[in-house]
């Protein structure tokens, strides 16, 4: 086998192997969704003006 056939084999291999696992895998994307959530929603809710309104809307629930 020639130096480029060897190279050519491994690199299909790593595809097949690659598209089978993905870039994270499941796991990996599901975590990397969540906690981008968490902060999303962190830096939402701490801006002022937003939890103001959020405490109003609350308010008129709870009476």
């Amino acid at each position: 086998m020639s130096k480029a056939d060897h190279i050519l084999a491994s690199n299909t291999r790593s595809a097949r192997s690659q598209r089978r696992s993905g870039f994270l895998g499941l796991r990996g994307r599901i975590a990397l969704l969540a906690l981008t959530t968490l902060l999303m929603l962190f830096v939402f809710f701490t801006q002022p003006h937003v939890r103001a309104t959020v405490e109003s809307w609350i308010s008129l629930i709870t009476g």
